[in-house]
């Protein structure tokens, strides 16, 4: 399982498959999360130094996460990439109580479960980043993420987070995505996909779709959805929404069929993104076209499917717009998800250009 880390220095694309998740009930699985991170790690080839701090996290994360959250207690991870580096990227969150103070919490000596890496201190400082994030009655989120050499978490012109989970039983997640960032062009691409259903047969429409977008010219999202619909009629379809932004005219230009949620806010207002009805692959409607709305500096683009709950309210999320996009996904997915079905949440930060334009080790 090979995953892109969900940002760019400058040129790239990326497309990934879902978390490996865990709901956190007793101390049943730590065995067995910790092995099969830890295998993945060597298949990456972590040094055994590096492995040996990915297994004092995961302990010190899954016991921190049974002592101290009460519900919805779970664990993510999945392999990750950044400028060539491969990684490993955890996350813990729950609906506990929260953590009054997060920089007492943090301070060396501090243990918030009496092992001997010492809490929240220890995550820190063996991560190659590391965020946390909690709030008083809500819950907490850790990100912790680590890679195979001396990769810098780079400050990105581009930074976005995509959180793809499987129903629940299910080992494949139907829901799927591609993004393509070309500063030097001025353009930013992207294909939301939900495989209808959940299962294999939802994997596999969502990746032969992604198979087709790679080879396809991204002028108009509409021609890309059409052409799409043609390609993988063999399949039992999907909803899809293509989307492309150009940075000098500072719109962005969309096509959505089917039932794909999305919009742009500013955490004051917000614009909402209409999709067609119709499937992908199967019956899709002869009127689509493209649409656009204006994507202002500041604003965050959301795109998720119908695994999360449509009504969900970003202003009960204090100061999160600071924090790595991941950590709102993981906040979103913990308080929204319906928890039937597959779920994808894609969070895009505005783009920006550095004026470098350089080339990404992707």
């Amino acid at each position: 399982m090979e995953q892109q880390l969900p940002s760019f220095d400058g040129r790239g694309s990326t497309s990934t498959g879902a978390y490996c998740r865990y709901r956190i009930e007793d101390r049943s699985y730590f065995s067995i999360i910790k092995k099969e991170i830890t295998k993945e790690a060597e298949h990456l080839g972590f040094s055994s130094e590096k492995i040996g701090k990915i297994q004092i996290v995961v302990a010190e994360l899954l016991t921190n996460l049974l002592k101290f959250g009460e519900r919805s207690r779970e664990l993510l991870w999945k392999s990750v990439w950044q400028k060539g580096a491969p990684g490993i990227e955890i996350m813990t969150l729950d609906k506990g109580p929260g953590i009054g103070s997060i920089s007492q919490a943090l301070e060396d000596g501090f243990s918030t479960s009496g092992t001997a890496g010492e809490g929240l201190g220890a995550i820190r400082r063996q991560s190659d980043f590391f965020e946390i994030y909690s709030q008083a009655g809500q819950g907490t989120v850790v990100l912790s993420r680590f890679f195979a050499s001396e990769a810098l978490h780079l400050k990105a012109p581009f930074h976005f987070a995509a959180l793809s989970i499987a129903k629940p039983n299910e080992n494949l997640c139907g829901d799927g995505y591609i993004i393509e960032y070309e500063p030097e062009h001025q353009l930013f691409n992207a294909l939301i996909l939900d495989g209808l259903g959940h299962g294999a047969g939802a994997y596999e429409a969502s990746q032969a779709a992604i198979a087709a977008y790679t080879s396809l010219p991204k002028d108009s999202p509409e021609l890309v959805l059409r052409e799409i619909h043609q390609q993988i009629k063999k399949t039992r379809g999907a909803v899809a929404m293509a989307l492309k932004y150009n940075f000098k005219e500072e719109s962005l230009t969309y096509c959505g069929v089917g039932n794909i949620s999305g919009k742009t806010t500013n955490y004051r207002t917000a614009k909402h993104l209409s999709s067609f009805n119709g499937i992908v692959g199967h019956v899709m409607s002869s009127r689509i076209h493209d649409q656009e709305i204006p994507w202002e500096r500041g604003s965050l683009l959301f795109i998720h499917s119908d695994g999360l709950i449509s009504r969900w309210d970003l202003a009960k999320y204090t100061q999160i717009q600071k924090y790595d996009p991941a950590i709102l996904a993981a906040c979103l997915y913990r308080d929204y998800k319906r928890g039937n079905d597959d779920t994808m949440i894609v969070i895009c930060k505005h783009p920006s250009i550095d004026g470098k334009g350089t080339k990404a080790d992707y």
